[in-house]
């Protein structure tokens, strides 16, 4: 039911050392065939989301970028990194998440699935 698109699978994982670490890869299925991801600490920008989005092999797949006439990250980067935010700001109640696939479109982006489980109290 949502849009072609562009497929991105996020992923959140509250490292205990380090915080919140988002991963970004290509979504659906490739995510699987591909198995090529880049990851940051959470929070970061625009920019950081530009050189995530575009810094793996899956993420500036050309045939997908060809498709669009358009840069992968151009469309990605704003929903990347407003997840990075979700995903410190939520830090303490979010152990994992994942959105596979968020599909990326002219109108925007749309979460097609997620599964989030909460962190356990200790």
């Amino acid at each position: 039911m949502a849009g072609s698109g562009v497929e991105l699978a996020l992923g959140l994982v509250n490292d205990p050392q380090f915080g919140p670490l988002v991963m970004v890869a290509a979504g659906g299925v490739l995510i699987e065939v591909l198995r090529d991801a880049a990851h940051a600490l959470a929070p970061f920008g625009v920019a950081t989301a530009r050189a995530s989005s575009t810094g793996s092999r899956s993420a500036s797949c050309s045939a997908a970028s060809a498709a669009r006439r358009r840069p992968i990250s151009t469309r990605l980067r704003s929903p990347v990194a407003r997840f990075s935010v979700l995903a410190a700001d939520l830090a303490d109640v979010i152990a994992e998440c994942d959105v596979n696939p968020l599909i990326a479109g002219p109108e925007g982006a749309v979460a097609v699935d997620a599964l989030v489980i909460a962190r356990q109290e200790t």
